[in-house]
């Protein structure tokens, strides 16, 4: 299993798609399940940390799947001790992989927004609109309230900024 194989099963998994590797392994790992329907009688049930994906795995191959806080618990214990579960693969390696799988699929899902720098464009205008709007609130409010004190500057005086300076 390469790298490139690897980052598009866990793309597939993450969204909750069932592949065409998975199911084969599925099938040849567990033992044969007799009707799709019939998952009481089957004896066994897959663990499964997204309930999306096991819906997806029960639809496909009839094997009957499971979630909840206990699988997850096992599932963490199997992470946690994955290197003891296979032959020859040290911590070191367990934890090289992971990392690059790790970087691999983040980089895929970070991916550049080209609509991104349109954004900060977008809200910089909705900013000078909203402080243009609470500038003529203000002038506003000063101008009524000096208009008591002073009403004929309000005719003498016809730009905001030397009104509020005076």
């Amino acid at each position: 299993v390469s790298a490139a194989d690897a980052l598009e099963q866990i793309n597939a998994l993450s969204e909750g798609d069932m592949t065409e590797s998975l199911q084969d392994f599925l099938e040849m790992s567990l033992p044969k399940v007799k009707k799709a329907g019939n998952a009481k009688k089957c004896g066994f049930a897959v663990g499964v940390a997204d309930s999306k994906l096991g819906s997806a795995v029960q639809d496909a191959t009839g094997i009957p799947c499971t979630t909840g806080e206990d699988v997850r618990e096992i599932l963490r214990g199997c992470r946690m001790h994955l290197a003891r579960f296979t032959d020859g693969l040290s911590d070191a390696d367990v934890s090289r992989a992971q990392l690059g799988l790790a970087h691999s699929y983040s980089r895929a899902k970070v991916k550049f927004n080209v609509n991104r720098s349109d954004n900060m464009i977008i809200q910089a205008i909705a900013l000078l609109d909203t402080l243009d709007k609470d500038v003529n609130t203000f002038v506003m409010r000063v101008r009524e309230w000096y208009g008591w004190h002073f009403p004929e500057l309000v005719k003498v005086v016809n730009d905001n900024y030397a009104y509020a300076r005076t």
